[in-house]
């Protein structure tokens, strides 16, 4: 194709004027008629803008069907498919578990051959429902697919928010054929450029980017923050969940996010599904990964409503809103839910039974915070803080300008915790039960879930102290909005509880501190004594004494290492030739949870022989801290900042970075953070925990810390 002179375009305008409207081939792509002259350009500009909208293009004097001007993917609308475009997609959707191999592969074999000619509407359109599909030959059909969209220069030039999600949904779904890079272009685009976007659109992809735990894909989340504040009025009942859930989940809490959610949800009272038991599940699901309360007096209106149809809610949204429940401190009718689940406890699935551990989790703390109420550090356990806050409203009259953890619609009754004597005695009642069942059901069910799942088992089941008695855990609360502190951080003998500054050590302490408890110590109550360990007066847990505390000689040194707890190690078995199946979060909640049980004192398996396998543990030398640590290092690029910090806190402690593999490791996160610090895509909490990191690497391992890129770590530490 040539472009014409105005020599060139004034001769063939004369020649057109000669024909005849019938010696002209029709090339009508849909409208009646076609304009046989067309309105002469007076610039350049203006000639290219009427070509490039112009349905033909006339390049030659010879008209003839066999020279009709082709179209190229730089002329044609990029919103319109083609023919052979839409029959596959069509052929695609009307693929079944039915259709014999053979077709399925020759279908695919024909895409593959004309993977040159689809637009890129088309392409992910046909990547789109190769995910559907299921099947094996799929993957080798899509990575070409992802290859083309990405080589298109115009790929972005008229994709809307339903293609986006289509396009993140294909790069979830083909992980190991997708390159990072891919995901972070598309991120960064509609970060900027996505005020167009429907509310409708804007949740589905908020959802696709929380998948991927990724640091540079979730960094894109903050940009959203002010359109989802301002326009979460649009969004319909059935979405504010999703959307809440969402963001909880891929570790992107802003508070003032949940509040606006919650405000708009609030506003669709009168809507039939208000109650929907899967909406009610997960939005307060995401309320507590954001650490907002909305209020006793929201629960209870979902209890008045849960009651009615109590024999029709399925088990799985009865476990959510008990598991919902005993994290914000609703105690007052979580045991009804708790008895019609410990009930039919023999049919439930794994998945109940985590709920259940949780549960036991969320009544410890709440117990082990009103023993040692005194002497808890302030922003230890958000929901404890809450109660303080309502205490200072009712006494002062005034509450605190920094209480953003709570819904606008509060009274100071509305935000009390019922810590009466009945129901306390009644809670520690069914954790007792809860712990029975667990012992007792959850062996014959580890492998009845999926190695992530039992991860998560076995970080929580660490927790309790029930299962192991002197947990190490973090000595401070972290400066990081997604993390749940463990265990209610107490000022005692003189220990620090704040980001230590010099005194590395201090990271992790041992909270043997909490053998002083009369509900979770070593000698813990029995049922028939739960009574006398409340007050006759009173209608609260008794506070442990002072005075017991000072003369305890608890901390003086190290304590002293018992065999680990069976349950433990069946967990530690199940997944430890499972690690390449673990994701970036289950790795933190993995290594956390070695950190609670002492496992680098541990994993010579001197005190437990049946630790590790017998045929790893003979042979190799760490076999589980190397298969932990090569897996960090694979999955580096897709951890987001919170998760990976933790993790690279507890490695220090738990030995790893003695390994071989550990310099390589710390050279590429160097590089990592180097770049996420030049885009800031840092918050100054995590800026403060990298500082923390570099100097506990500097003065634990200096010979380490010596090889690495000084010039980037100063780079990366000045910014703190």
């Amino acid at each position: 194709m040539y472009i014409v002179n105005c020599g060139q375009r004034n001769r063939i305008l004369r020649q057109i004027l000669h024909f005849k409207a019938a010696d002209i081939p029709s090339r009508n792509y849909g409208s009646s008629k076609l304009d046989l002259i067309r309105d002469v350009s007076a610039t350049r500009l203006q000639w290219e803008h009427n070509k490039n909208q112009s349905d033909c293009n006339h390049t030659s004097d010879d008209y003839s069907d066999v020279n009709k001007p082709k179209y190229t993917v730089f002329q044609k609308n990029l919103t319109v498919k083609s023919i052979t475009g839409t029959k596959y997609v069509a052929a695609l959707q009307n693929v079944s578990k039915d259709t014999p191999e053979d077709k399925l592969l020759k279908l695919l074999s024909d895409i593959s051959s004309d993977i040159d000619e689809f637009s890129p509407y088309e392409l992910i359109d046909i990547g789109y429902y190769l995910t559907r599909l299921n099947r094996p030959s799929c993957p080798s059909v899509a990575e070409p697919i992802m290859h083309r969209f990405f080589s298109l220069p115009e790929r972005y030039s008229c994709l809307n928010g339903v293609y986006i999600h289509r396009l993140l949904r294909t790069l979830f779904i083909y992980q190991d054929v997708t390159y990072r890079v891919w995901i972070y272009e598309v991120a960064k685009i509609i970060g900027v450029k996505h005020n167009h976007l429907s509310m409708r659109d804007l949740q589905l992809i908020i959802d696709d980017l929380s998948l991927f735990y990724d640091a540079c894909a979730q960094s894109v989340l903050a940009l959203f923050e002010k359109t989802v504040i301002n326009r979460a009025h649009q969004l319909e009942l059935y979405r504010l969940p999703l959307m809440a859930h969402a963001l909880g989940r891929c570790c992107y809490n802003s508070i003032n996010v949940a509040k606006a959610i919650h405000d708009v949800y609030l506003s669709k009272i009168n809507d039939p599904d208000f109650y929907s038991r899967n909406l009610i599940g997960l939005l307060l699901k995401g309320y507590c990964s954001f650490h907002f309360h909305p209020g006793f007096k929201f629960l209870g209106k979902i209890w008045s409503d849960t009651k009615e149809r109590f024999d029709v809610i399925e088990f799985k949204y009865l476990s959510w809103l008990m598991d919902s429940f005993l994290k914000l401190r609703y105690f007052t009718y979580a045991p009804l839910i708790l008895e019609e689940l410990i009930a039919k406890c023999d049919i439930l699935s794994h998945l109940e039974y985590t709920d259940f551990i949780i549960g036991c989790w969320s009544i410890q703390s709440h117990f082990l915070a009103l023993e040692f109420r005194p002497y808890i550090d302030k922003g230890t356990i958000w929901q404890e803080d809450m109660h303080k806050y309502q205490e200072k409203y009712l006494f002062e009259g005034v509450f605190p300008d920094d209480s953003d953890t709570f819904s606008n619609d509060y009274t100071p009754r509305d935000l009390e915790i019922d810590n009466s004597k009945e129901t306390l005695e009644n809670i520690y009642i069914y954790y007792k039960r809860l712990m029975s069942i667990i012992i007792k059901d959850m062996p014959i069910k580890i492998y009845k879930s999926t190695p992530p799942y039992r991860v998560t088992q076995f970080e929580v089941l660490t927790r309790l102290l029930a299962i192991y008695p002197n947990p190490r855990d973090f000595s401070f609360v972290l400066p990081l909005r997604k993390y749940d502190t463990t265990y209610p951080i107490a000022e005692l003998l003189n220990k620090n509880t704040k980001i230590p500054e010099d005194n590395v050590d201090d990271i992790f302490i041992d909270f043997d501190h909490f053998a002083l408890s009369k509900f979770f110590g070593p000698n813990h109550l029995n049922n028939d004594e739960i009574i006398d360990a409340f007050k006759a007066e009173g209608d609260s847990v008794e506070v442990v004494s002072g005075i017991a505390i000072k003369d305890s000689s608890l901390s003086a040194s190290p304590p002293k290492l018992e065999p680990l707890n069976g349950l433990l190690k069946q967990y530690i078995h199940s997944f430890f030739f499972r690690t390449p199946a673990i994701a970036p979060r289950g790795l933190r909640l993995l290594v956390q949870g070695l950190i609670r049980i002492h496992f680098e004192q541990r994993e010579d398996c001197v005190l437990d022989p049946d630790l590790l396998p017998s045929t790893k543990s003979q042979r190799y030398d760490r076999p589980l801290s190397c298969a932990i640590l090569r897996e960090v290092y694979r999955k580096l690029v897709c951890f987001n900042t919170d998760d990976l910090l933790v993790t690279l806190f507890c490695m220090i402690t738990l030995r790893m970075f003695e390994l071989p593999l550990a310099e390589e490791f710390l050279h590429q996160l160097t590089g990592m953070w180097t770049y996420f610090g030049k885009e800031n895509t840092f918050l100054k909490g995590q800026l403060v925990m990298i500082a923390l990191f570099y100097r506990t690497l500097s003065i634990k391992l200096p010979d380490l810390y010596s090889k690495l890129d000084q010039k980037s770590i100063k780079l990366i530490i000045d910014k703190a």
